[in-house]
């Protein structure tokens, strides 16, 4: 048994999201070059209402007068692997990202919204980059997982520290610090790792609000980073060129990305936005 403080803090929290066992398994089957479409199609076809949630919203993706998708294979031909792969995993992100017992003003649609658009942008940012889009997507969605953990921990404690942060503008990691130990960064990585999905994607996770980043899977991180704070500025619709912000700057840098780049891919961001089909009730 784990004595790490971190670990003994997860240990104690009631009503955690169960562990997506086949979300982990979609991602190893996504990262491998040699991925078989049978393997995917019958570990989709595992369970029933997911593929025929994931063939539901094929079906309002599709445009025109097309046939429509009837199978999990047929999604794939029509569709693609990775537009499958984004409805599936975003599927399981909106049910990691949803706590088993509603908690009284904590922002979960927001939370949830924010997840989404921010998966959006890191895929469009990663394909710029050269970087894998669906870990990236992946990685986008589950950012903000350990906030669901805090939220589940520390209850009304939580949304008022969260509150707080909004009215006082003060950064929400430090404050967690502070006040629980951990922040939902730290608390997120390591519920990923103990799920069991790859530090590719929880390492991103942790150090999604350090722009100087160093270390491994750093382009990920940024490009993270920077689909996170594309996500928070298409929410505020705040005023001003995106591409403009110091913080901004410095990610496109070490990205080796140009502000057309990133005027296309926020473009892509809100045009995907407007296309997408509304997610099932939680």
């Amino acid at each position: 048994m784990s004595t790490d403080p971190l670990d003994l803090y997860l240990d104690g929290i009631l009503n955690l999201p169960p562990t997506p066992t086949l979300m982990v398994k979609l991602i190893e089957l996504f990262r491998r070059a040699d991925a078989d479409v049978d393997e995917v199609v019958k570990l989709m076809r595992r369970d029933p209402a997911l593929a025929a949630e994931v063939l539901r919203r094929c079906n309002l993706s599709i445009i025109g007068d097309s046939e429509p998708v009837t199978d999990i294979n047929d999604a794939l031909f029509r569709l693609g692997f990775y537009e499958v792969y984004q409805l599936t995993v975003s599927l399981f992100g909106m049910q990691a990202l949803t706590l088993k017992k509603e908690l009284k003003d904590f922002p979960a649609e927001a939370l949830r919204r924010h997840s989404g658009i921010t998966a959006i942008a890191a895929g469009f940012i990663a394909k710029e980059a050269g970087e894998s889009e669906g870990i990236a997507y992946t990685v986008g969605l589950l950012h903000d997982v350990g906030k669901v953990a805090l939220a589940a921990a520390e209850g009304s404690k939580y949304t008022a520290l969260l509150q707080a942060c909004g009215r006082s503008g003060a950064l929400l990691g430090p404050a967690e610090k502070i006040a629980f130990g951990f922040s939902h960064d730290e608390i997120g990585a390591r519920l990923l790792i103990r799920w069991g999905v790859p530090e590719e994607i929880a390492t991103p996770v942790a150090a999604h609000h350090y722009a100087g980043w160093s270390g491994p899977h750093e382009r990920l991180v940024n490009v993270v980073e920077l689909a996170n704070l594309m996500a928070h500025q298409i929410q505020k619709n705040a005023a001003g060129k995106f591409h403009e912000l110091p913080a901004v700057q410095l990610l496109m840098h070490k990205l080796g990305l140009e502000p057309d780049q990133i005027f296309v891919v926020k473009h892509q961001v809100r045009k995907t936005l407007e296309q997408l089909p509304p997610l099932p009730p939680q």
